[in-house]
């Protein structure tokens, strides 16, 4: 259930990424593509940059949330530095006055975030890979 809560965090900014992708695509009166507008082109960035990383983290985090038997606050910390990670980078990438800290910030916590739980996932499923198929338990 932890990461259920996840994904609807994850799904409202989403939401929000679009509805600000929208509102530049008013300004700048374009439809389709960036129309070589910088502001539009950083709100589509950052909605689609946060979808992209956004899909890994969800599908690691109910996999270990469910296969994996991990504490919940592992699941919880995970979460949180995922979350935090998008909404700083998210902001960075959207505003082109947002200290460059912020955008790295954000990815250094959305890639260590995505690499503990790949991981571990890894580790988890290779014991019982290696159990099932060629009798070698740990």
């Amino acid at each position: 259930m932890i990461s259920l809560f996840y994904a609807g965090a994850i799904g409202i900014m989403a939401i929000v990424l679009a509805f600000l992708t929208i509102r530049q695509r008013f300004i700048s009166s374009v439809s389709l593509g960036d129309g070589d507008n910088e502001n539009l082109l950083r709100a589509q960035r950052a909605h689609g940059n946060f979808l992209e990383y956004s899909i890994i983290f969800l599908i690691l985090s109910f996999a270990l949330e469910f296969f994996g038997n991990i504490p919940d606050i592992a699941i919880v910390i995970l979460g949180d530095f995922f979350i935090l990670g998008r909404i700083l980078h998210a902001y960075a990438l959207s505003n082109e006055n947002a200290n460059i800290l912020y955008r790295q910030v954000g990815i250094l916590f959305s890639f260590l975030t995505i690499l503990t739980q790949s991981i571990w996932a890894i580790l988890i499923s290779s014991q019982w890979l290696l159990g099932n198929n060629f009798g070698l338990n740990f």
